[in-house]
């Protein structure tokens, strides 16, 4: 007998690949966290004690009834074992890569086990923090959001995504929506999906719990929160599988106002202070807030947004296009860039697209006419090359010099060398 112990977020993927290394165990049960002790001695019965493969996540036991730890696995085993107690194995295997999720979306999960593990220590075996195989954009959040608009958005940008509710309220929504991928979490669990909207998880938490919740969000509550609420254990669990049946687009939803739903939209989008390296910082949200009145901005993350942004923009540099083309990957960039809330970013672009389109103009007539229009053009420029160094645009800097060097003084240009060019050539 083997068992595998999925560390929290860990990809069921995985727990298939792995098992196919294993040709010695003939019979395999997922999802074994669901499973009361009989139930487990009754696998163990049917299949014999050196022939059984068991995959689960403790962090994921949500079923009413179970209340699953992985060495009652072990105290069954050796029950069952009899003088062949060398089959039973010291400590599970953990998986500790992700082949499902990348990481926006599981950094996301482990928000919610970092306040399960704090505040219900003993709920599940703590281990190392799971980590993915890719980068990728953090959840959005749609904070009071119209039904309309999301029935709109699965109609037409967002078809296929799949909403993920309580479990009670998955028939509610599937006519409200009309929209037949709607799933409550607890008959989610063991599937995966693209794209997923978790809609209403919080507002729909019972009015009793909605100020405990708000207070575990922001900190406030005390040790002996565990003994008072217990329910919020099983949100908590709750929530996090709900988050890890997501690969790749992952959206939180609530359609009204709630002290809960208000509360987890402030901690998902917020920055969070970090210590880890026994200095104090803050580290990115797990989340972002996305613009719920514009349907543009929903049917991506701001992340997706700023990562189609920057993707026009490094366009905007390539040496095979003309400055037509420039300008345009660049008003692309903007547009995505706004779209993801990034100041920032826009003005960078919107630096680096003023001095574009400065190049892309014959001046020659300009300066051979007047002084003064040479003056004015020189002004620009340096301002410009100001802002460009100052965004760290040092490709499209040298260019805008190279442009201009044909009309300066030779003063001017002895300056610009040594000042700038060789300084940005050495850098």
């Amino acid at each position: 007998m083997l068992y595998l112990m999925s560390n929290p977020i860990a990809s069921l993927t995985f727990v298939h690949s792995y098992t196919l290394t294993f040709s010695d165990y003939h019979n395999h049960i997922q999802e074994v966290q669901d499973y009361t002790q009989v139930e487990i001695l009754l696998f163990f019965s049917i299949s014999g004690v050196g022939s059984l493969f068991l995959a689960g996540d403790p962090a994921q036991s949500v079923e009413q009834g179970t209340d699953f730890r992985f060495e009652e696995v072990r105290a069954v085993g050796y029950y069952v074992a009899g003088n062949r107690q060398h089959l039973i194995p010291d400590k599970p295997k953990i998986v500790n890569i992700n082949f499902r999720s990348h990481a926006g979306i599981l950094n996301c999960a482990g928000g919610f086990l970092d306040l399960l593990f704090e505040y219900f220590p003993g709920s599940a075996k703590q281990l190392k923090k799971d980590y993915g195989l890719f980068k990728g954009a953090r959840p959005g959040v749609f904070h009071q959001v119209q039904v309309d608009q999301l029935s709109s958005l699965l109609k037409t940008s967002l078809q296929g995504c799949v909403i993920l509710t309580h479990d009670e309220s998955a028939s509610h929504w599937r006519d409200e929506l009309n929209h037949p991928l709607v799933y409550g979490i607890r008959e989610a669990k063991g599937l995966e999906f693209k794209s997923c909207i978790i809609l209403n998880f919080f507002s729909d938490i019972p009015s009793s719990l909605q100020k405990p919740w708000r207070n575990l969000l922001k900190d406030r509550e005390g040790s002996d929160f565990e003994l008072k609420y217990p329910l919020v254990e099983t949100h908590l669990k709750l929530i996090y599988t709900a988050t890890t049946r997501c690969i790749e687009q992952l959206f939180f939803a609530e359609t009204c106002s709630s002290i809960a739903g208000d509360a987890a939209t402030r901690w998902l989008t917020s920055t969070k202070p970090s210590n880890d390296d026994g200095t104090i910082h803050n580290t990115e949200a797990i989340a972002t807030h996305n613009n719920v009145s514009d349907l543009d901005s929903m049917i991506m993350t701001n992340d997706e947004w700023c990562i189609a942004g920057i993707d026009n923009a490094e366009l905007a540099l390539s040496p095979d296009i003309d400055m037509e083309q420039s300008i345009s990957y660049l008003n692309r960039a903007i547009y995505c860039l706004d779209k993801a809330q990034n100041s920032e970013l826009v003005a960078k672009a919107n630096t680096h697209l003023q001095s574009v389109q400065l190049r892309s103009k014959s001046i020659i007539q300009d300066v051979s006419s007047s002084s003064d229009k040479l003056e004015a053009i020189e002004r620009e420029v340096a301002q410009l090359t100001r802002s460009l160094l100052k965004e760290d645009l040092l490709s499209e800097c040298t260019k805008l010099l190279d442009y201009m060097m044909p009309y300066l003084s030779t003063y001017t240009k002895q300056e610009l060398e040594e000042k700038i060019i060789t300084k940005i050539q050495q850098a």
